[in-house]
C-alpha cells in the first residue's frame, strides 16, 4: 500500500494519506510519553465520490489520480489547509478516533 505523507508547516508529516479499497483515507497516530502520556489515532475517509473535491478546493485537476493530487498539495506547502479542509468536514469525510 502507498503512502503519501502529508507534511504540516514545521517540515513533519501531520497525516499519510493511502488508498483502501476505493476509499482514499488519511491518517495519524500519536504515542504520548511520560506517565501522563496519551496515545491517539485518527482516519479521516473520503468516499470516491467526495475525493475529485479535494482537488477543486486547492485548483488542481480533478481528472488526476488522487493520490498524485494529495502529493502535490503537500510539496506546494498546503498540507495544514488540507488537515483543517478534513476537520472542517470543508471535504466530506468520516472521522474514525481512538484515545487510550
Amino acid at each position: 500500500m502507498a503512502q503519501v505523507p502529508i507534511i504540516g508547516s514545521e517540515g513533519k508529516p501531520i497525516l499519510y494519506a493511502y488508498l483502501e479499497g476505493a476509499d482514499l483515507k488519511f491518517e495519524f497516530e500519536y504515542y504520548g510519553t511520560g506517565e501522563n502520556g496519551m496515545d491517539y489515532e485518527f482516519i479521516h475517509t473520503v468516499a470516491p465520490e467526495n475525493q475529485m473535491l479535494i482537488a477543486k478546493k486547492f485548483g488542481l485537476d480533478p481528472m488526476a489520480e488522487v493520490l498524485d493530487t494529495v502529493q502535490q498539495i503537500s510539496k506546494a506547502g498546503h498540507g495544514e489547509e488540507l488537515k483543517q479542509a478534513l476537520t472542517d468536514k470543508a471535504i466530506p469525510n468520516h472521522l474514525w478516533t481512538w484515545l487510550s
